[in-house]
């Protein structure tokens, strides 16, 4: 599909009902034009008779945080209380965000739904999804409040020292902005969301969209708690060791530990879950089956982004239709990938890299 015929075709879902005319008035081209592109659409199936009736893409949608991350890495020792030279790294970031990038990235039909405001970082990041194919049309976007922002000072060792977090504006996605999309969500093949969100919105999207598969990553032990009581509503969870043991119970000091983690969450009704242990592996289970993948030994460049690209990986492996274990080992691959590169994402995660990540590492 040209970036035209994408750019007509976006105005169609919005405007089922638009003439050709119109069309060529708001994109500036003859109607002469606008009427080959949309004999071109026809053709490849994108719409599919009078009226412009759109065919059903098989998409999927991410709901959660976008932020812009600002890292401050002080020259020497830390000095606190005074002023550090050093450098400072801007980079767009969110666990929503950076999940539906990496999905976005493996070619699958990704749609964005988060809350920016109308200032200088959330042009940037609607403009760097879009640039990615990424659909961002239903993303709320604010005149009063800013855009999530993420500030860390790490210290020489590149650990954390302090961090502050402004994500009021996460709020927006609230249950009466999330059911003004109720189509878009609805037609969704799957739905991914973050506990960023507040809990109102994550039990009525989970209420909601009880007939379609939910997935869900936990992000914190402080913010996975707010889908405690609802674990049964969701197809697949990704969780660290520290929020499986929030969430279950069980103090995971073993692979046998985090079988029993598993069990718990099947036993409340997860279709299939996924605990990554770092550099013990994963330890992941269905209602059929479970098993352990063991953890493999790689230079590490940058860990902030391997549970995003893991997420993204689970989200293949159901899209694709493949096995628990196949599905964990793709995910690992996308970890691989994202452990890898000094970004938090992997420009160069692909299908094909991940599958040959796999044979060299796993």
């Amino acid at each position: 599909m040209t970036y035209r015929e994408k750019e007509i075709l976006q105005i169609l879902k919005n405007n089922p009902m638009i003439s050709q005319q119109e069309l060529a008035d708001m994109l500036n081209i003859s109607r002469t034009s606008v009427a080959v592109h949309i004999t071109n659409l026809m053709k490849k199936g994108y719409i599919l008779g009078k009226g412009y009736i759109l065919k059903k893409e098989n998409y999927v949608t991410v709901i959660g945080g976008s932020n812009m991350d600002i890292q401050g890495f002080p020259n020497k020792d830390l000095i606190m209380y005074d002023s550090n030279p050093g450098k400072i790294d801007i980079s767009l970031g969110g666990v929503g965000r950076n999940i539906a990038e990496n999905i976005s990235r493996l070619n699958i039909a990704t749609k964005f739904i988060s809350a920016v405001g109308n200032d200088l970082y959330g042009k940037t990041i609607l403009s760097e999804c879009k640039n990615l194919d990424i659909d961002i049309n239903d993303c709320f976007v604010s005149d009063e409040y800013p855009t999530s922002t993420y500030v860390s000072i790490l210290n020489n060792s590149k650990d954390m020292q302090l961090a502050i977090s402004h994500m009021d504006i996460i709020e927006k996605l609230d249950e009466s902005f999330i059911h003004l999309k109720h189509k878009s969500l609805d037609d969704s093949k799957a739905i991914i969301i973050d506990t960023n969100l507040s809990q109102e919105a994550i039990e009525f999207i989970t209420r909601t969209y009880s007939h379609l598969p939910i997935f869900v990553d936990t992000v914190s032990t402080s913010k996975c708690i707010k889908i405690k009581n609802i674990l049964g509503r969701f197809e697949g969870i990704k969780l660290n060791k520290y929020e499986a043991e929030t969430l279950s119970g069980v103090n995971i000091k073993s692979i046998d530990d985090a079988k029993k983690s598993c069990e718990y969450f099947i036993n409340q009704g997860v279709k299939s879950v996924f605990i990554t242990l770092g550099s013990e592996g994963v330890y992941c289970a269905n209602t059929e089956t479970s098993l352990h993948i063991k953890g493999v030994k790689i230079d590490i460049i940058n860990a902030t982004g391997a549970g995003d690209a893991f997420m993204s990986g689970i989200i293949y492996g159901y899209i694709n239709n493949l096995t628990l274990e196949e599905t964990a080992k793709f995910s690992v691959g996308c970890s691989i990938l994202a452990l890898s590169h000094k970004n938090t994402i992997n420009p160069n995660l692909s299908v094909d890299l991940v599958e040959k990540t796999i044979k060299e590492f796993i």
